[in-house]
């Protein structure tokens, strides 16, 4: 640790010490930064890494898959959102880099009528998240159409690897610790019908119907257990609606948590925690969390 603050000289991003997080995650809470690194591109994001030494690292982009206690981070947070943003196209493939959102990935691919990804507008996070986790909805998953990867590790050393180099299961990915997607090559094929931007406008549409848009949540909070829907066993037990501190459980769609501007992390997690022995009580159903659990407890 006793290095990182000698290094901002050598660097083109923004260091910062002690940065309240509260801003970088969909659910407006958690504790501080001990540091918070935004770099300025893939390069001075590698030249961090390598200079960087014995300090715990925590990558982050949208911020809608993690739940960041009130405690805060020990060690330094690496944030992609405002800088590895960047898309390209070349020889009938995507190229998308970790920090740019999946509603904007499904809207540049739709406007030049590429399917297949159309269904990323309903996934609130950015494509690094996305990938760690396989997120999906509407029939699709983000795996279904990458063809390679690039990687970083915390060293600084960038690492490309094929689909086929990982195990991918539902809302999860065999990535190795220490290493952290920059970005994505995706192959997609014209669509005939030229109606992607309809799509999008449909499963939008669908979305307001269904889910607490315009609150502040993280999106889904549990998996689905397989051949069952968190939501409907959550809402089975009668737990809508149910209050822990300033978070509570969606009256719109039980699988989401909504937070206020009264809301600690903690509450989140003891709302979390008690739906899971509910569930598994009166359902004998084991409810896994989508959601990351990151930082110390107060």
């Amino acid at each position: 640790m006793s290095n990182i603050k000698n290094i901002q000289k050598m660097l083109k991003g923004r260091l910062r010490e002690n940065v309240s997080l509260k801003d970088y995650n969909t659910w407006k809470v958690g504790g501080k930064a001990e540091y918070f690194y935004e770099p300025s591109n893939l390069a001075d994001l590698k030249l961090f890494l390598e200079l960087l030494k014995d300090t715990p690292i925590f990558f982050l982009g949208n911020g809608s898959n993690v739940l960041i206690r009130d405690g805060g981070i020990s060690g330094c947070i690496i944030c992609l959102k405002n800088t590895l943003n960047g898309c390209s196209f070349k020889n009938e493939e995507y190229v998308f880099d970790a920090g740019l959102s999946c509603m904007k990935i499904a809207q540049i691919t739709a406007r030049e009528n590429y399917q297949g990804l159309e269904f990323l507008c309903g996934i609130p996070g950015s494509l690094g998240g996305a990938l760690a986790m396989n997120a999906g909805c509407y029939g699709g998953n983000i795996w279904d159409h990458v063809s390679t990867v690039s990687l970083i590790n915390n060293n600084g050393r960038i690492i490309r690897k094929n689909k086929n180099d990982f195990i991918i299961n539902y809302r999860s990915t065999s990535l190795e610790e220490n290493n952290f997607f920059i970005s994505a090559v995706f192959k997609l094929k014209k669509n005939k019908l030229e109606n992607s931007l309809e799509i999008i406008k449909k499963f939008l549409k669908d979305r307001r119907l269904k889910q607490p848009t315009g609150l502040l949540s993280c999106g889904s909070v549990f998996k689905n257990p397989h051949n069952l829907h968190a939501a409907k066993l959550i809402e089975s037990i009668g737990l809508k609606g149910y209050k822990i501190g300033g978070a509570y459980i969606s009256e719109k769609h039980a699988n989401f948590i909504i937070s206020d501007r009264f809301t600690k992390s903690i509450d989140i997690e003891k709302l979390i925690n008690f739906t899971q022995k509910e569930v598994l009580k009166k359902k004998e159903v084991i409810l896994e969390t989508e959601v990351k659990f990151i930082g110390n407890k107060p």
